[in-house]
């Protein structure tokens, strides 16, 4: 699915301030985030907001409260996001628990979402990765899941294969 495109506009220079600052303070609620230079104009800290907003809005529309940002999951997921992308291989640690402590997160129930796009960075990455999981019932059921009130989000991109990697730790 490609973005909508209604050409240039134009903003108010208050708008472009109330924008600068909104990114910034998005930037610091998320936290750092492992992952070489992008590809494109996207950021990563752009792609982590829309796929968290947009898992948001499925849980919203079917009654599920919305998950909250944590930063130590946010470079948990980060962290885990690079790793992928590194070592090419998609799978979860053995133990995600000792993970999790090893951050200093506190659960009560932890959970992890991986993926892996072919699409190499940008808007199309984001959505990639966000359907490959809603078409998946394990990883749907896990994001829409209730037992979940905290959510980190990482991406990564290997320039080499020119694929971004993905992982969605979640916190009860």
């Amino acid at each position: 699915m490609q973005p909508m495109s209604r050409g240039p506009q134009r903003l108010a220079r208050p708008s472009l301030l109330l924008a600068a600052t909104f990114m910034a303070l998005l930037a610091l609620a998320i936290g750092p985030v492992a992952h070489p230079a992008p590809a494109s104009a996207s950021t990563a800290t752009t792609m982590e907001a829309n796929i968290v907003s947009w898992i948001n809005s499925a849980r919203q529309s079917r009654g599920v409260p919305a998950l909250r940002v944590g930063s130590k999951l946010t470079s948990l997921a980060g962290s885990r996001a690079a790793t992928l992308a590194r070592t090419t291989v998609l799978a979860h640690p053995s133990c995600l628990g000792c993970v999790f402590r090893s951050y200093d997160i506190s659960f009560s129930a932890c959970g992890e979402a991986i993926a892996m796009t072919t699409y190499p960075w940008g808007y199309q990455a984001a959505r990639s990765i966000f359907n490959a999981w809603k078409n998946s019932p394990g990883h749907w059921s896990l994001l829409m899941s209730r037992t979940y009130h905290r959510i980190g989000m990482g991406v990564a991109y290997r320039s080499s294969n020119h694929s971004t990697w993905a992982a969605a730790d979640l916190a009860g």
